[in-house]
């Protein structure tokens, strides 16, 4: 299990995906902290909550996309046969 586990986050830090959303949601927050600080002043419950969302997003994409390629390429069948 632990080889599988190496595998699969090596297999995640080649993948173009997970780099693009990493700096996606940092500029993300970089935007929501300048343009809020400008408009409303500093309220940090104000920030989570708009940063929160576009998380949220960004995780659901990532995870649809990273599974959907695991699925149709056949790794989780592959893990499922070694493993049983």
């Amino acid at each position: 299990m632990c080889k599988l586990l190496k595998a699969g986050f090596f297999r995640l830090k080649k993948d173009l995906m997970l780099w693009l959303f990493i700096f996606l949601t940092i500029g993300i927050s970089i935007y929501t902290l300048c343009y809020s600080t400008t408009l409303e002043g500093v309220r940090l419950d104000t920030l989570i909550n708009k940063f929160i969302q576009y998380v949220g997003i960004f995780i659901a994409i990532f995870v649809s996309v990273f599974v959907g390629k695991e699925h149709s390429e056949g790794i989780i069948r592959n893990k499922i046969i070694v493993r049983t």
